[in-house]
């Protein structure tokens, strides 16, 4: 049987753009731990800890939202692309104080989070050290006995190997399935 790292999963038949190469499997299973631990420290409120082990200071943090038009449809000269977010590591910084603070109103009672991860595929970038990690989510917060929201979302992320040897959130794009958002808010990280 072929080494999987060697397998190419998206081939070009007109051969402009080079076929998706998977990371090999020691990177992947580093990629996908990363990820995993990555949605219990937020699930468990450990904010501060995700910034200082997940997230690197040069991270580009983007929701977008897509407006669905018909496959023909020409006459909108707009993007269909809605940036929900489009944070850098101040901004992140700046929501992880916001909810430390105590003066994030929906944070008392708590909320509780449940986030899953699944689908997870890792590639090579080209690029020394850096990684692309595509994976599909769920995300459910819950407050009370009546408030409960449901956050399906696809992520692409750039990982890239630190100077300490793990590998950190440099880039994260969230392909965020609603066009407007249907739970109360989206005052949370995906």
């Amino acid at each position: 049987m072929a080494n999987d790292a060697a397998v190419a999963v998206k081939q070009d038949t007109a051969g402009t753009v080079p076929p998706e190469q998977y990371a090999p499997d020691a990177v992947w299973r580093e990629a996908e731990r990363l990820l995993y631990r990555e949605a219990r420290l937020l699930d468990t409120e450990r904010l501060s800890d995700w910034l200082e082990q997940i997230v690197d200071p040069t991270i580009r943090y983007m929701v977008v939202s897509r407006e669905l038009r018909f496959r023909k449809e020409k006459r909108y000269g707009q993007p269909a692309e809605v940036f929900m977010y489009d944070d850098d590591y101040g901004f992140l910084k700046a929501r992880v104080d916001q909810f430390h603070s105590g003066m994030q109103w929906r944070v008392d009672p708590p909320e509780r989070y449940r986030r899953l991860v699944t689908n997870v595929e890792v590639f090579e970038t080209g690029k020394d050290g850096e990684f692309a990690a595509r994976s599909n989510c769920l995300a459910v917060r819950t407050r009370r006995a009546y408030e409960i929201d449901q956050f399906v979302y696809c992520r692409e992320d750039v990982l890239r190997r630190c100077p300490f040897g793990t590998l950190r959130l440099v880039q994260r794009r969230i392909d965020f399935d609603e066009r407007s958002v249907a739970g109360r808010n989206l005052v949370m990280i995906l």
